[in-house]
């Protein structure tokens, strides 16, 4: 599902696209999102508010290789004004492919969507 923009023209928050690609989550609607906005930083902070969501910024193939398989992040966000087309599409693909290494990072996935911020 295609929950972007029709025109880079048109001014938009990139934090709303982040929580409706969180809503296709919420919803089970998918399994992963990739969002996709000028730097990524916005998208990956709004994103990461949720516990459940597990979504990381990535600049290379092999960070996308270990946030899958160490973090099964469930959210890849891209920085369209700082990576180029090949090396994106190399980390979505990366991404999309790997799967996570199960049971070994299991409690700290566990342990992640259980962090209560506001009790620091």
């Amino acid at each position: 599902m295609d929950c972007g923009v029709d025109s880079a023209a048109e001014r938009v928050d990139a934090m709303d696209y982040a929580l409706a690609l969180v809503a296709e989550i919420r919803r089970g609607r998918s399994d992963f999102a990739v969002g996709i906005c000028g730097s990524g930083q916005m998208m990956a902070m709004a994103s990461n508010r949720f516990g459940f969501m597990r979504s990381t910024l990535l600049h290379t193939a092999q960070e996308a290789e270990w946030a899958r398989q160490h973090g099964d992040a469930n959210m890849l966000v891209l920085g369209a004004d700082i990576l180029d087309a090949a090396t994106a599409e190399q980390i979505l693909a990366t991404f999309l492919s790997t799967a996570a290494l199960g049971e070994r990072y299991a409690e700290r996935r566990e342990r992640l969507a259980q962090l209560d911020v506001s009790k620091l």
